[in-house]
């Protein structure tokens, strides 16, 4: 057998194996990988801070609350939960008056991202993406 042909089983050997290792890698991290992450933004819609935002969701297995602390006026901010779409999660939102509003959202089985936005006569859900 001539030297090129040596050279060329050796480079797509090579090839071969490189591609296996990848493919093999790319299987073993998707293994290792817990379920897609549900986006929640929650959106202080009023001119005040409030002090307090929980999100507390949960399934057979799991039960997961969020604290959200000090949220300014017009301030956003993003939590993933370890959640399923459409199984819904419950916000509340504690005013620094006393008062309490609560709205249990994310019940939309086809989106992964939510905009829970508090004002002063609620809260409201909207599915984003």
């Amino acid at each position: 057998m001539n030297t090129s042909i040596k050279k060329y089983r050796f480079i797509l050997y090579a090839f071969l194996f490189l591609l296996l290792g990848i493919a093999l890698t790319t299987f073993w991290f998707s293994l290792q990988n817990p379920m897609k992450p549900l986006y929640v933004e929650v959106l202080n819609d009023t001119d005040a801070t409030i002090p307090s935002v929980i999100i507390e969701h949960g399934s057979a297995n799991l039960q997961e609350k969020i604290s959200m602390v000090q949220l300014k006026p017009h301030e956003s901010r993003i939590v993933a939960l370890n959640h399923k779409p459409g199984m819904g999660f419950n916000v509340a939102a504690n005013f620094a008056n006393g008062e309490k509003t609560e709205i249990c959202g994310g019940k939309s089985k086809d989106h992964w991202f939510f905009r829970e936005t508090i004002t002063k006569f609620g809260i409201y859900t909207t599915p984003v993406r």
